[in-house]
């Protein structure tokens, strides 16, 4: 196959866009469609070689996959190694587990399909992956696991056969991923059934171009045609942004400029002698290295400066990136290609001890627990979680513990006196479940009992409205909820309501929640509404532990609270509609989130209530217990009580 500069000068326009989006320069919002451009670059260039080969009878599986592992493993390799002392240092248990599990899937080609279980690509904790990057890689894996077989079946029914399934193929990918992008939206960024057609876009040009239907372009058209595809390439890296339904129909913009400049962009025009350039074409070599280093670097940068590094550091790591991957590049990637330095036998025996060992450390990561051992003594807090019925709360986290069955088993567990003839129910999701400890203490000091029916996503409502996925079972536990509440107010004396507000008003039901209140209180004694405590943009709980393993100084005020914004908005419209019962309180945050009797972020010891950022930790909801209880709203919860 010819050499074409150019295409080493497309990688170049794929990897830095890529980078400097991961490295948070706003401006390249949509630098993610780098990713995108690959894939184009990759459809084409495999099935260019492959189509070559087939013309030629010299085609060999056992060839094509010794390229790829010669091409793919040894520079991964060395990446994934690299990571493993800074992780070490650097990780907290909860974080190197996940580090362990990604690492689990990279070898064998999987993680893809672990970081779409764990994982949106575009919220802020996948900042914190080092190995997030490797999902393309495996997609593209999946890919030529595959498609090589299908052209050797199908090659005797001859290309217009194969070019016409792969085009209803093509088609049912990409209105796969615009139908998926809706619904499940991680699913189609990660998985190889609605990124199938950005491969087939570079498989169709090598097609096109060892076809007899292949028809030189005049130089007008080409100037045009390669123009055209650098100006759909620049609007979708500065234009398309996060939250760009992804990869959907607008992942055509992308594809189709990448597709042009394959097509168009020879050396005689003008986007192909700027591809071709010197630069360009450096930066193309060494675009796969950089692409591998990238992630770590920025990742772990992240993890050890506590509140985020700064721009200058970010510049400088992009810096470091290149020269990490001309060395890679230079000592890494082409010696092993070289056949005369490493043979075939060496090459898989290689891959295959590889894949093993990181398989091997990363089961030692998970059996492990992420070695908490590493951690200072003063990190070994059991009530830093999130309070749930697998630790021995009533937070029914229906979705992820498939041992839990659906039904009345999530309405049945207690807190408080349990014994007592006084009974409320907590009622809600996750931000009501984070105060089942709260209840647990306030209800033994008031002598109630407290019915926990708290599931994630199920914020309180009455209405069907579910906020998480229609397929997940928490969907179905939430209608049970909600129908045993509407038919069991009579055996509770108040109702507690708690919810993820700030969500819940970002959706536009928070007008749901305001005609439960009403219901709740024509019918019960009273209502408690309880505030969303702060939202954090990022994990609080994980930056305190960090400065304690890194012994810096803990300040939570250099921790963003962006995201509290609509948080506060929800708590105000709710105490204005609490006001307008008389039999309804409206437990506030400077109640229940105090220190030395003033609004704090913080409890005792400098340790924070927050959890991840979102929910109060066990800790931190008993403390904000023994806040409330020497609070007026408390009187006014003694007094409803009284009655």
């Amino acid at each position: 196959m010819e050499y074409r500069r150019e295409i080493d000068g497309l990688r170049a326009l794929a990897v830095v866009p890529v980078i400097l989006f991961h490295a948070g320069f706003q401006a390249f919002s949509g630098g993610f469609v780098g990713v995108d451009v690959f894939f184009v670059i990759s459809g084409y260039l495999i099935t260019s070689i492959i189509l070559a080969e087939k013309q030629a009878g010299t085609f060999n599986l056992i060839n094509f996959y010794e390229r790829r592992a010669r091409r793919i493993l040894p520079a991964l390799f060395v990446v994934m190694f690299a990571c493993l002392p800074f992780a070490w240092l650097w990780l907290i248990p909860k974080d190197m587990v996940d580090f362990s599990k990604s690492l689990e899937q990279v070898p064998i080609f999987l993680s893809n399909v672990f970081f779409n279980k764990h994982s949106d690509y575009f919220d802020s904790v996948t900042e914190l992956k080092p190995l997030l990057h490797t999902w393309s890689l495996a997609v593209e894996e999946q890919y030529y696991l595959f498609f090589p077989a299908f052209l050797i079946i199908a090659w005797r029914f001859g290309t217009r056969f194969i070019v016409g399934l792969l085009a209803a193929i093509f088609l049912i990918s990409l209105f796969y991923a615009q139908y998926k992008v809706g619904v499940q939206p991680s699913a189609a960024f990660y998985l190889l059934p609605s990124r199938l057609w950005e491969l087939l876009v570079g498989s169709f040009i090598a097609f096109y171009l060892a076809s007899s239907f292949k028809r030189d372009l005049n130089d007008f058209a080409s100037q045009v045609g390669s123009l055209l595809g650098l100006l759909l390439l620049v609007y979708a890296v500065f234009m398309l942004d996060r939250q760009t339904p992804f990869p959907g129909l607008y992942a055509l913009i992308p594809t189709l400029g990448a597709a042009l400049i394959i097509l168009c962009a020879t050396e005689r025009m003008v986007v192909g002698r700027l591809l071709g350039s010197k630069v360009l074409v450096g930066i193309g070599l060494i675009s796969y290295s950089a692409y591998l280093w990238h992630q770590p670097l920025f990742v772990f940068a992240r993890h050890r400066s506590l509140y985020g590094p700064d721009k200058m550091l970010m510049a400088m790591l992009v810096v470091l990136t290149i020269l990490l991957s001309y060395f890679s590049w230079k000592y890494v990637e082409r010696p092993f290609r070289n056949k005369q330095l490493f043979s075939r036998k060496q090459i898989f025996a290689y891959g295959a001890v590889g894949s093993v060992m990181f398989v091997v450390i990363a089961l030692l990561g998970i059996s492990g627990k992420g070695f908490p051992g590493r951690m200072p003594a003063s990190m070994d807090m059991a009530e830093i979680k999130m309070p749930k019925v697998t630790n021995g709360w009533c937070f029914y986290i229906i979705d992820s513990d498939s041992s839990l069955l659906l039904g009345a088993n999530g309405a049945g567990c207690w807190l408080g006196s349990k014994t007592s003839a006084r009974k409320g129910v907590l009622f809600g999701d996750s931000f009501a479940g984070q105060y089942e400890p709260f209840w647990d203490v306030a209800g033994r000091d008031a002598n109630v009992g407290l019915n926990a029916i708290t599931t994630n996503w199920c914020y309180p409502s009455v209405t069907e409205e579910f906020p998480g996925p229609l397929s997940s079972r928490a969907s179905q536990q939430c209608l049970y909820n909600r129908k045993y509440l509407l038919d069991n107010f009579s055996r509770y004396d108040f109702v507690i309501l708690g919810g993820h507000w700030g969500d819940v008003l970002s959706r536009n039901k928070l007008a749901d929640v305001i005609d439960l209140i009403g219901l709740a209180a024509s019918k019960s004694k009273f209502v408690v509404v309880m505030a969303s405590p702060k939202q954090f943009d990022s994990d609080v709980m994980a930056i305190y532990k960090k400065s304690i393993l890194y012994g810096a100084v803990f300040d939570i005020s250099k921790v963003g609270t962006l995201r509290d914004r609509q948080a506060i908005e929800a708590n105000r419209l709710l105490e204005d509609a609490s006001k307008k019962y008389s039999n309804v309180i409206y437990v506030d945050r400077e109640s229940i989130f105090s220190l030395d009797g003033k609004a704090s972020d913080l409890m005792e010891g400098n340790i924070p209530f927050s959890l991840e950022g979102a929910h109060i930790s066990i800790r931190g909801s008993k403390a904000a217990a023994s806040n409330f209880i020497h609070s007026q709203k408390y009187d006014d919860f003694r007094k409803m009580l009284r009655n």
